[in-house]
Protein backbone atom coordinates (compact mmCIF):
# COMPACT_ATOMS: atom_id res chain seq x y z
CA UNK A 1 0.00 0.00 0.00
CA UNK A 2 1.47 3.21 -0.85
CA UNK A 3 0.38 5.68 1.34
CA UNK A 4 1.99 9.31 2.07
CA UNK A 5 0.37 11.76 4.88
CA UNK A 6 2.55 14.40 4.63
CA UNK A 7 3.30 16.94 1.81
CA UNK A 8 2.89 20.39 0.71
CA UNK A 9 1.22 22.85 -1.90
CA UNK A 10 1.10 27.08 -2.96
CA UNK A 11 -0.72 27.20 0.36
CA UNK A 12 2.57 27.25 2.18
CA UNK A 13 5.49 26.64 0.42
CA UNK A 14 5.64 24.19 -2.18
CA UNK A 15 5.70 24.79 -5.87
CA UNK A 16 2.44 23.18 -7.41
CA UNK A 17 -0.91 23.81 -6.35
CA UNK A 18 -3.32 21.22 -4.50
CA UNK A 19 -4.68 19.75 -7.82
CA UNK A 20 -1.16 19.37 -9.34
CA UNK A 21 0.21 17.97 -6.71
CA UNK A 22 -2.93 15.51 -6.72
CA UNK A 23 -2.57 14.99 -10.11
CA UNK A 24 1.19 13.95 -9.91
CA UNK A 25 0.18 11.47 -6.80
CA UNK A 26 -2.65 10.07 -8.95
CA UNK A 27 0.15 9.19 -11.04
CA UNK A 28 2.55 7.56 -9.08
CA UNK A 29 -0.46 5.14 -8.52
CA UNK A 30 -0.91 6.31 -4.73
CA UNK A 31 -3.59 4.60 -2.37
CA UNK A 32 -3.82 7.77 0.08
CA UNK A 33 -2.90 11.00 -0.06
CA UNK A 34 -2.78 13.94 2.07
CA UNK A 35 -1.25 17.48 1.34
CA UNK A 36 -0.33 19.04 4.92
CA UNK A 37 0.65 22.73 4.40
CA UNK A 38 2.49 24.61 7.04
CA UNK A 39 0.88 26.51 9.26
CA UNK A 40 2.99 28.61 11.49
CA UNK A 41 3.31 29.59 15.11
CA UNK A 42 4.31 32.90 14.44
CA UNK A 43 1.07 33.32 12.23
CA UNK A 44 -0.96 31.69 14.06
CA UNK A 45 -2.56 30.64 10.68
CA UNK A 46 -3.60 26.99 11.85
CA UNK A 47 -7.28 27.34 11.64
CA UNK A 48 -7.14 29.44 8.05
CA UNK A 49 -4.72 27.02 6.38
CA UNK A 50 -6.59 23.69 8.01
CA UNK A 51 -10.03 25.33 6.15
CA UNK A 52 -8.34 26.21 2.88
CA UNK A 53 -6.89 23.01 2.29
CA UNK A 54 -9.68 21.02 3.02
CA UNK A 55 -11.98 23.30 0.82
CA UNK A 56 -9.52 21.98 -1.79
CA UNK A 57 -9.23 18.30 -0.68
CA UNK A 58 -13.29 18.38 -0.79
CA UNK A 59 -14.10 18.99 -3.97
CA UNK A 60 -10.95 17.37 -5.62
CA UNK A 61 -12.17 14.10 -4.08
CA UNK A 62 -15.14 14.33 -6.33
CA UNK A 63 -12.67 13.68 -9.00
CA UNK A 64 -10.02 11.03 -8.11
CA UNK A 65 -9.86 7.44 -7.23
CA UNK A 66 -7.62 8.18 -4.56
CA UNK A 67 -8.55 8.57 -0.45
CA UNK A 68 -7.48 11.73 0.12
CA UNK A 69 -7.05 13.94 3.20
CA UNK A 70 -6.43 17.48 4.33
CA UNK A 71 -4.36 18.65 7.15
CA UNK A 72 -2.24 20.82 8.15
CA UNK A 73 1.62 20.58 9.76
CA UNK A 74 2.32 22.28 12.68
CA UNK A 75 5.19 23.84 12.28
CA UNK A 76 7.22 26.50 15.11
CA UNK A 77 5.22 26.32 17.65
CA UNK A 78 5.51 26.55 21.53
CA UNK A 79 5.17 23.39 23.23
CA UNK A 80 2.79 24.49 25.33
CA UNK A 81 0.55 25.54 21.90
CA UNK A 82 0.98 22.33 20.50
CA UNK A 83 -1.85 20.57 21.85
CA UNK A 84 -4.45 23.43 21.75
CA UNK A 85 -3.33 24.31 18.05
CA UNK A 86 -3.71 20.57 16.66
CA UNK A 87 -7.10 20.62 17.92
CA UNK A 88 -8.63 23.88 16.87
CA UNK A 89 -7.12 22.71 13.43
CA UNK A 90 -8.96 19.50 13.73
CA UNK A 91 -11.92 21.54 14.66
CA UNK A 92 -11.24 23.95 11.37
CA UNK A 93 -11.32 20.94 8.97
CA UNK A 94 -8.11 18.94 9.28
CA UNK A 95 -8.10 15.20 9.11
CA UNK A 96 -4.91 14.53 9.24
CA UNK A 97 -2.83 16.70 12.28
CA UNK A 98 1.48 16.50 11.50
CA UNK A 99 4.27 18.45 13.73
CA UNK A 100 7.36 19.45 12.60
CA UNK A 101 9.48 17.71 14.53
CA UNK A 102 13.16 18.23 16.28
CA UNK A 103 15.30 17.27 13.08
CA UNK A 104 18.80 17.87 13.22
CA UNK A 105 18.87 19.82 10.00
CA UNK A 106 16.76 22.92 11.35
CA UNK A 107 16.41 25.00 14.48
CA UNK A 108 13.09 23.52 16.30
CA UNK A 109 11.53 24.04 19.62
CA UNK A 110 12.90 21.32 22.25
CA UNK A 111 9.76 19.83 23.81
CA UNK A 112 8.36 19.56 20.59
CA UNK A 113 8.96 16.21 20.18
CA UNK A 114 7.17 15.29 23.38
CA UNK A 115 4.55 17.62 23.40
CA UNK A 116 3.26 16.22 19.94
CA UNK A 117 3.46 12.53 21.15
CA UNK A 118 1.68 13.57 24.46
CA UNK A 119 -1.04 15.76 21.84
CA UNK A 120 -4.48 13.06 21.51
CA UNK A 121 -5.26 15.07 18.52
CA UNK A 122 -1.52 14.50 16.70
CA UNK A 123 -1.14 11.65 14.13
CA UNK A 124 2.13 12.27 12.87
CA UNK A 125 5.54 12.98 14.22
CA UNK A 126 7.43 14.17 11.02
CA UNK A 127 11.28 13.87 11.42
CA UNK A 128 11.56 13.50 15.06
CA UNK A 129 15.39 13.39 14.76
CA UNK A 130 17.01 12.55 17.67
CA UNK A 131 13.97 11.13 19.30
CA UNK A 132 14.01 9.71 23.07
CA UNK A 133 12.75 6.51 24.17
CA UNK A 134 10.50 8.17 26.31
CA UNK A 135 8.87 9.97 23.38
CA UNK A 136 8.56 6.77 21.07
CA UNK A 137 7.49 5.05 24.52
CA UNK A 138 4.64 7.76 24.73
CA UNK A 139 3.65 7.67 20.89
CA UNK A 140 3.27 3.76 20.96
CA UNK A 141 1.12 4.22 23.97
CA UNK A 142 -0.75 7.17 22.40
CA UNK A 143 -0.71 5.90 18.62
CA UNK A 144 1.43 8.55 17.40
CA UNK A 145 2.79 7.70 14.05
CA UNK A 146 6.21 8.01 13.49
CA UNK A 147 7.94 9.21 10.98
CA UNK A 148 10.54 8.27 8.17
CA UNK A 149 11.48 11.16 6.34
CA UNK A 150 12.54 10.70 2.55
CA UNK A 151 13.14 14.39 2.31
CA UNK A 152 16.74 15.24 1.65
CA UNK A 153 17.94 16.65 5.18
CA UNK A 154 15.39 15.56 7.25
CA UNK A 155 16.11 12.13 6.51
CA UNK A 156 19.34 12.12 8.18
CA UNK A 157 18.44 10.56 11.62
CA UNK A 158 16.34 7.78 10.14
CA UNK A 159 18.50 5.68 11.08
CA UNK A 160 18.30 6.45 14.34
CA UNK A 161 14.47 6.96 14.63
CA UNK A 162 14.17 3.29 13.50
CA UNK A 163 16.59 1.87 16.12
CA UNK A 164 14.35 3.62 18.86
CA UNK A 165 11.15 2.97 17.19
CA UNK A 166 12.24 -0.65 17.07
CA UNK A 167 13.16 -0.82 21.04
CA UNK A 168 9.70 1.10 21.62
CA UNK A 169 7.64 -1.01 19.15
CA UNK A 170 6.09 2.06 18.12
CA UNK A 171 4.52 2.54 14.68
CA UNK A 172 6.21 4.58 11.76
CA UNK A 173 5.04 5.94 8.79
CA UNK A 174 6.93 7.07 5.39
CA UNK A 175 6.31 10.53 4.00
CA UNK A 176 7.90 12.16 1.18
CA UNK A 177 7.45 15.62 2.66
CA UNK A 178 6.81 16.45 -0.90
CA UNK A 179 7.19 20.12 -2.04
CA UNK A 180 7.30 19.40 -5.65
CA UNK A 181 6.54 16.53 -7.83
CA UNK A 182 9.42 14.88 -8.23
CA UNK A 183 9.58 14.77 -4.26
CA UNK A 184 6.92 12.40 -3.97
CA UNK A 185 7.01 8.84 -2.71
CA UNK A 186 7.60 5.25 -5.23
CA UNK A 187 7.79 1.59 -3.61
CA UNK A 188 11.65 1.48 -4.37
CA UNK A 189 11.59 5.11 -2.91
CA UNK A 190 10.02 3.61 0.41
CA UNK A 191 12.26 0.45 0.71
CA UNK A 192 15.18 3.12 0.20
CA UNK A 193 13.91 4.98 2.99
CA UNK A 194 13.01 2.05 4.94
CA UNK A 195 16.11 0.07 4.64
CA UNK A 196 18.36 2.92 4.27
CA UNK A 197 17.53 3.32 7.68
CA UNK A 198 19.50 -0.06 8.65
CA UNK A 199 15.99 -1.83 8.55
CA UNK A 200 15.38 -5.62 7.49
CA UNK A 201 12.92 -6.35 4.69
CA UNK A 202 10.87 -7.91 7.10
CA UNK A 203 10.17 -4.36 8.62
CA UNK A 204 9.51 -3.43 5.14
CA UNK A 205 6.89 -5.52 4.71
CA UNK A 206 5.35 -4.14 8.16
CA UNK A 207 5.58 -0.77 7.17
CA UNK A 208 3.51 -1.60 3.94
CA UNK A 209 1.32 -4.06 5.03
CA UNK A 210 0.67 -3.30 8.05
CA UNK A 211 1.40 0.16 9.60
CA UNK A 212 0.44 2.28 6.05
CA UNK A 213 -3.28 0.35 6.13
CA UNK A 214 -3.16 1.39 10.26
CA UNK A 215 -2.96 4.90 9.73
CA UNK A 216 -5.18 4.91 7.52
CA UNK A 217 -7.82 3.16 9.42
CA UNK A 218 -6.84 5.68 12.02
CA UNK A 219 -7.61 8.39 10.28
CA UNK A 220 -11.04 7.42 8.86
CA UNK A 221 -11.73 6.11 12.76
CA UNK A 222 -11.52 10.02 13.86
CA UNK A 223 -13.73 10.88 10.59
CA UNK A 224 -16.24 8.78 12.07
CA UNK A 225 -16.15 9.73 15.43
CA UNK A 226 -16.68 14.00 14.32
Amino acid sequence: MLVDLHSHSTLSDGTLTIEAMVAAAEQRRYDAYAITDHARGGLNNHRDMAGAVRSEIDRLSRETRLQLFAGVELTDYHPDRIARAARDARDAGAQVIVVHGECVSMKVEPGTNSAAVRSTDVDILAHPGLLSEEDAAEARRRDVYLELSARQGHCLANGHVYQIVRQAGARVVVDSDAHEEEGLLSTEKVAAVVCGAGASLLFLTRVREQYAPGIIQKVLRRLVLV
